[in-house]
């Protein structure tokens, strides 16, 4: 092979091969999901038997509309859905009232496999 045609194959190759690394950056970009995520608070941590008790928080992640569900941990460490739920309102956030019965209560809250940390209320 000529010093000629040896130059032209090198050049070829590099120009195969910086197109290939042009085509791979002119590429887009896989869009990032963030991760969902919830929010918890509750209105107090010590309240008598009766009495009214908000839960509330954001989300990050979920629809507007999705449905958030307020669960207690049981005896045996087993998380059990309450009859309370609400939906996500157009500023990704939720309230839930409610009233708890006597003892040491620790709740969250949930949509499908998203979970809120725990927040304890104590019922006298």
């Amino acid at each position: 092979m000529n010093t000629r045609t040896a130059a032209v194959a090198a050049l070829s190759a590099a120009l195969v091969a910086g197109g290939a690394t042009a085509a791979n950056a002119a590429a887009p970009a896989k869009k990032h999901t963030p991760k969902s995520s919830i929010s918890i608070s509750a209105s107090a941590t010590h309240v008598q038997v009766g009495a009214s008790i908000t839960f509330s928080g954001s989300t990050t992640g979920l629809s507007r509309g999705s449905t958030v569900t307020l669960q207690e941990q049981n005896t045996h460490g087993k998380w059990v859905s309450l009859h309370a739920s609400t939906t996500v309102d157009r500023h990704s956030s939720y309230s839930i009232n409610g009233t708890l019965g006597k003892g040491k209560q620790t709740l969250r809250v949930v949509d499908g496999t998203t979970t809120s940390s725990s927040v304890t209320v104590v019922v006298k």
